[in-house]
């Protein structure tokens, strides 16, 4: 059931965005676009594309900087401003915040670290306290 969950919810938010694609008149260009269109056009693809990387990543926060990198080459390339510089200065922070919020492998959890100085040589703060 907990697998069926994230498929439902990706199914659904790129069914909000086809009702998106048909219901809503589009523009000639995305500059004649007013805000209403262009909220309910990125939006409804940001929701999409973050719950369709959540499928694969297991992590809500990596997909939701992929989706952002893709929303912004995408308005970028609407705009006809897209060139190789755009794409690294947007691929450069998308990459580098998705790094940051991976899952590490070697981590470990809270329940196997019971003591911060167990079996280290790094003595305890209550035997450094002073005797009085």
């Amino acid at each position: 059931m907990s697998k069926i969950l994230p498929i439902i919810s990706a199914l659904i938010f790129w069914g909000i965005f086809i009702y998106v694609l048909l219901s809503v008149p589009y523009p000639e260009t995305i500059t004649q676009a007013n805000a209403t269109q262009l909220l309910s056009f990125f939006v409804s693809l940001f929701l999409s594309i973050v719950f369709s990387l959540n499928l694969f990543f297991k992590n809500i926060f990596m997909s939701v900087f992929l989706s952002l990198g893709v929303i912004l080459l995408l308005f970028l390339k609407a705009l006809d401003s897209l060139n190789l510089v755009t794409v690294c200065l947007i691929a450069v922070p998308v990459v580098l915040l998705a790094s940051y919020f991976r899952k590490n492998k070697q981590s470990f959890s809270l329940s196997k670290k019971k003591s911060l100085t167990k079996g280290l040589k790094i003595p305890k703060l209550t035997s450094l306290r002073r005797q009085k």
